[in-house]
C-alpha cells in the first residue's frame, strides 16, 4: 500500500496577516485534503475520471460558492480566501481543484449578469453541489482571441439556436450547464458575441470528444458540440452583444485562482524536493549547487504568493485590476512550471516516482501556461495597458 507523503504545514509567516477567517478557510481546504488518501489522488490521474462524490462533499463543506453572499447559498468568504482553498488544493494535487475553480468562474457571470429568477435557479443549486457548471469559451479555431469565436446563435421565436463546438471544456463531460458565448444574428443583424445558460439537456446540446490528456487529468475535459441546439430566451445571460464583457469579468478574477492553483503546485514541488534531498543527503550534506537552486525556488514560490494575494485584496476591496490578475497569472504558473522541472532536476528518478506527486504537478503546470488566456497573451495585455497609461 502506498503511504501517503507528510506534509508540512508552509512556513506560516502567513498567519501573521491572515484574518481569522481566512485561517479558518486554510484549515478546512488543509482538512480536506488531508482526508484524501495518495491512492485517490494518483488514481484519478491514472483513470483520468472526475470525482463528482468530492466535488459534492467540498460543497457541502462551503467551498463551492465560497466567494459569494448568502443570498443564494454562498458562504459570504471573500476572494483571498478561496485562494487560500485553491493554493492548498494545488499543493496537494486534490481532484477536484481546476473543477472548484471553473465552478466559481461559472457562477460569477450568473450573479452579476443574471436575471432573478436565473439566480435562483442556477445559483443556489450550485452552491450545494447538486449542480457543476462549465465555461464554454474555447473553439477549434479560437482561444484567447475571443473576437474569432465561430459558435453561432440566432433567433428563433421564444428560442435562440445555437451551432458550433467549444473545446478542452473543463468539467464539460460532467456538468450540469454551461456558460456559452455565440455569436448573434437576428433577422441577419449581427449583434455580436452574447452569453447563453445552456443545460446539458437542452435539444441538440452533445458531448463529444473526451480528451486524455497529458495534464490536468480526472477533470472530465471535453468537446461541447451545438447542433440546432434549442436555448431558450429565458437564458440569455446579460444583453445582446455583450457576451465579451461578461466573460472578461469572470476570467480576470479567474486569472487569479490559476495563480493560486499553480502557487499551490509549486510548493507541492518545493516540498517534494526538500523531503527527498534531506532523506537522501541529510540536512547539511546537500551540494552548494543545489542548495543555491532550493534557495531560488523557494524564493519565486514566495514571490507567486504575495503576487497572488495582492491580485486576490484588490479583487476584495472592489479595485479588481486586470494587469495585476495577468500578472499573477504569469508569474505563478511560470514558476510552477520553472520549480517542477528544477526539482525533478534535483531529485532525478526518485522525484518521477508518482507517490511524491512531483511528476503530476510538472505535467499540469505546463496546462496552467495555457489555459485562462495563454502567457504570452497575458503579457500584451499588460504591455497594452502601460501604453494606454
Amino acid at each position: 500500500m502506498i503511504t501517503s507523503p507528510t506534509f508540512q504545514d508552509v512556513d506560516d509567516r502567513r498567519l501573521s496577516y491572515l484574518s481569522e477567517s481566512q485561517r479558518g478557510w486554510l484549515k478546512k481546504a488543509r482538512d480536506f485534503a488531508n482526508r484524501l488518501t495518495l491512492e485517490d489522488v494518483i488514481q484519478s490521474d491514472k483513470t483520468n475520471v472526475f470525482r463528482r462524490d468530492l466535488f459534492e462533499q467540498a460543497c457541502k463543506e462551503g467551498l463551492g460558492a465560497l466567494p459569494f453572499g448568502a443570498k443564494y447559498g454562498g458562504s459570504g468568504g471573500d476572494y483571498l480566501s478561496f485562494c487560500l482553498v485553491n493554493e492548498e488544493f494545488g499543493r496537494r494535487c486534490v481532484p477536484i481543484m481546476s473543477s472548484l475553480g471553473v465552478h466559481v468562474l461559472c457562477q460569477e457571470p450568473v450573479y452579476r449578469f443574471g436575471t432573478d429568477s436565473q439566480k435562483e435557479k442556477y445559483l443556489t443549486k450550485s452552491s450545494t453541489g447538486q449542480y457543476l457548471a462549465a465555461f464554454g469559451l474555447t473553439e477549434p479555431g479560437a482561444g484567447s482571441d475571443t473576437a474569432a469565436l465561430a459558435c453561432k446563435a440566432k433567433v428563433s421565436g421564444d428560442n435562440f439556436i445555437l451551432n458550433g463546438t467549444k473545446v478542452f471544456i473543463t468539467s464539460g463531460a460532467a456538468s450540469d450547464y454551461f456558460i456559452v458565448m455565440a455569436r448573434l444574428t437576428e433577422n441577419d443583424k449581427d449583434h455580436g458575441i452574447t452569453a447563453f445558460i445552456v443545460e446539458k439537456d437542452f435539444p441538440g446540446c452533445k458531448i463529444g470528444q473526451k480528451f486524455d490528456m497529458l495534464g490536468m487529468r480526472g477533470y472530465a475535459t471535453c468537446e461541447l458540440v451545438f447542433e440546432d441546439c434549442l436555448v431558450p430566451r429565458a437564458n440569455l445571460l446579460g444583453e445582446f452583444g455583450a457576451g465579451r464583457k461578461v466573460a472578461l469579468s469572470s476570467l480576470a478574477k479567474g486569472r487569479i485562482t490559476i495563480a493560486a492553483q499553480a502557487t499551490g503546485w509549486a510548493q507541492g514541488a518545493l516540498d517534494a524536493a526538500v523531503r527527498i534531498l534531506h532523506e537522501t543527503f541529510g540536512s547539511s550534506s546537500a551540494t552548494e549547487s543545489r542548495m543555491a537552486l532550493l534557495g531560488e525556488m523557494a524564493l519565486q514560490v514566495e514571490a507567486s504568493r504575495v503576487l497572488t494575494y495582492q491580485a486576490a485584496c484588490a479583487v476584495d476591496r472592489g479595485e479588481g485590476d486586470i494587469t495585476l490578475a495577468a500578472m499573477a497569472k504569469i508569474h505563478a504558473t511560470d514558476t510552477a512550471m520553472k520549480v517542477s522541472t528544477d526539482a525533478l532536476s534535483l531529485t532525478g528518478l526518485i522525484g518521477a516516482r508518482p507517490d511524491y506527486l512531483l511528476e503530476r504537478i510538472f505535467r499540469d503546470a505546463k496546462a496552467g501556461q495555457i489555459y485562462e488566456g495563454t502567457n504570452q497573451i497575458q503579457r500584451m495585455l499588460i504591455a497594452r495597458d502601460l501604453l494606454k497609461k
